[in-house]
């Protein structure tokens, strides 16, 4: 039975979408079997891969309003990643964006149950959550073994910690009892700034051994990845962030402190 991880943050812009791309790529290049799920309406992950409309006829919409198999949803992410497998959110429009949110609330035990199923055939599942904690985030949650927040290397950003905190431990109290911390990692770190090491200690401080040691740092090759339409392991193999999304997939395989269902 595979690990199921919710990338959760109340902020957009910090390196959610990336993370889900390039750790899972990165994991499937060590022979690891990953499934990429899409919860994020804006369809950010899909234009990772080529894969939101019109390239695909069913995501996950279809399998919520439509009855789609799962099997019908999944799509090979990459012909050089066969490990990788994506499931697009596939929504085109406003209107199926209102639908899509209001399918994550009500049909909740449908979400989970093929979660469960699709599991069983991978290693890892990394959901891609949309940058608020309303019903989508709050859905993955529930359906989640843990979750995983990306914390962009600016002083604003550890006030928003705190809410994604508060969100995670009300769903564990309330529903998913099992819900674990994963790890916090930091992103967007510029090496050039001043500030960036001050940043990471205080972080380190708060929040002690559940922030990874790998750090991602700001690269312009991984803003390239949705115009690409490829993970950064497919073209930019020795730029910084593929480096350090090779070492964040090694410090998972190996595992840590952090990663357990620990008390929150």
């Amino acid at each position: 039975m595979g690990q199921v991880i919710s990338i959760v943050s109340q902020k957009g812009g910090v390196g959610k979408t990336s993370t889900a791309a390039n750790l899972g790529a990165c994991l499937s290049a060590m022979k690891q079997k990953v499934l990429l799920l899409e919860l994020d309406p804006q369809c950010g992950l899909a234009r990772c891969f080529h894969l939101d409309a019109p390239h695909v006829q069913f995501g996950l919409l279809d399998l919520l309003r439509d009855g789609a198999a799962p099997s019908e949803v999944v799509y090979l992410s990459h012909r050089r990643l066969p490990n990788l497998d994506v499931i697009p959110a596939n929504v085109q429009s406003s209107a199926d964006e209102a639908v899509f949110v209001g399918l994550l609330r009500e049909r909740r035990d449908l979400f989970t149950e093929t979660l469960d199923q699709l599991a069983t055939g991978y290693d890892y599942i990394f959901i891609d959550c949309p940058p608020r904690l309303d019903y989508p985030t709050t859905t993955a949650l529930v359906a989640s073994d843990f979750y995983l927040v990306p914390i962009q290397c600016e002083y604003a950003a550890m006030a928003t910690v705190g809410r994604v905190l508060r969100a995670a431990l009300e769903v564990k109290r309330r529903i998913n009892p099992l819900l674990g911390i994963y790890g916090f990692l930091i992103t967007m770190a510029d090496k050039r700034a001043s500030f960036t090491i001050k940043i990471i200690e205080e972080v380190r401080q708060y929040l002690k051994e559940r922030v990874f040691k790998t750090v991602i740092p700001r690269d312009p090759y991984l803003a390239e990845v949705p115009k690409r339409g490829e993970p950064i392991l497919a073209y930019e193999l020795e730029s910084p962030g593929a480096k350090a999304y090779i070492r964040l997939a090694k410090e998972i395989l190996t595992g840590g402190a952090h990663l357990q269902r620990s008390p929150q």
